[in-house]
């Protein structure tokens, strides 16, 4: 494991490059890279379009990666990693892995580190970033008519596409080393009041992810918008679309937490099990002790107390979750997958008609 502990970024051939290039370092993380990306990807084809007269509505997909998408990925470059940093680091903290599995465990980080360390990996990213255009253009999916779409083709579509694509490699090397650590012995404790075994710290790191559905929300939320707003058509034509992206931003955000849910319902019923023989003899001899003896004093006694310990640690165990998720996180999850629609629903339902609606319902 690095000095730091783990990290996403650090290590990161790519991101080092952009570090060598005083793109990276001090306050100033996010808005060089950001700048320098717009200024090639989009502010180039601004100018080209603004010469040619063409359309500029053509460059709304443009607008939406490069001044919305691209530096939501940047910015949660840093809070992902604090938080998957944090997770790494958890399950030793915390006592979760056990003595005999640490060795094992070491060996896991380690290679995830060196997955993301991989200049192999990094040059596979940036060839498949630029061979996606050469197969749109093939298959007639990109056009190449003037030199505006040559630029948006071959540049301005590659640059967006290798940090999208460095970020789904840190997720999957992320998703791998939680598969990966779900196999070994771990101590999860059914009575923990995180309600999850011990494992509730990484549902912090699960949730950051997110960031990456905001990001690509944004893009497309803007060609819902573009779409609908141009014919009288509801949102059911662009529904595909909706789903599909709910359905990765779930598999994305739960899918790296789901192999930990064998171990966790093993918990609970085997704490079940455990604690309820506990409670049976506790109660046993608490009758024995009070009930049958008429002339006793039980008020104070220490022993009531061990009882309503024994209900409430009994009340945790039948409350454990089966992923290592509450409910704040699946409300954000739902509202992530919802929000690209908001932007074409009040462009096609008309804002102002909506808020007349509203005050008429309300006054009248």
């Amino acid at each position: 494991m690095a000095r730091g502990g783990f990290s996403l970024l650090d290590g990161d051939p790519l991101f080092e490059l952009q570090r060598a290039a005083h793109l990276v370092g001090g306050r100033h993380a996010v808005l060089p890279r950001a700048l320098t990306l717009a200024a090639i990807g989009w502010l180039a084809p601004l100018l080209l379009t603004a010469i040619s007269g063409r359309e500029r509505g053509a460059l709304v997909p443009l607008h939406t990666r490069f001044l919305v998408c691209i530096p939501v990925l940047l910015w949660a470059e840093r809070f992902v990693d604090r938080r998957v940093r944090a997770a790494v680091a958890g399950f030793t903290e915390r006592g979760i892995v056990t003595a005999a599995a640490l060795p094992r465990f070491r060996e896991i980080v380690a290679s995830a580190e060196q997955q993301l360390h991989s200049v192999r990996a990094a040059v596979a990213i940036v060839a498949i970033a630029f061979a996606i255009s050469a197969v749109g253009s093939l298959f007639g999916l990109l056009p190449h008519a003037s030199a505006l779409d040559w630029w948006i083709a071959y540049l301005s579509l590659p640059l967006f596409r290798i940090v999208l694509l460095r970020w789904l490699w840190r997720w999957m090397v992320w998703a791998m080393l939680l598969l990966r650590t779900s196999r070994l012995d771990l101590r999860l404790e059914p009575t923990h009041p995180d309600l999850a075994g011990g494992l509730g710290f990484l549902e912090h790191a699960a949730t950051s992810f997110l960031s990456l559905q905001v990001a690509a929300g944004a893009v497309l939320a803007g060609r819902l918008a573009t779409n609908l707003g141009g014919r009288a058509a509801d949102l059911r034509v662009e529904k595909q679309e909706i789903i599909g992206f709910s359905l990765i931003a779930i598999a994305m955000t739960l899918g790296p937490l789901l192999p930990f849910c064998r171990k966790l319902v093993r918990t609970e019923r085997l704490g079940k099990l455990d604690y309820g023989r506990l409670s049976s003899r506790h109660n046993q001899q608490f009758a024995d002790r009070w009930l049958g003896a008429p002339d006793g004093a039980p008020l104070g006694d220490p022993s009531i107390s061990s009882l309503a310990d024994l209900g409430t640690s009994y009340g945790s165990i039948d409350r454990m979750r089966p992923l290592p998720i509450g409910r704040r996180s699946l409300a954000a999850i739902l509202v992530v997958c919802l929000a690209p629609a908001l932007p074409a629903l009040l462009l096609h339902a008309q804002l102002q008609e909506m808020l007349t609606r509203v005050v008429k319902t309300l006054l009248f």
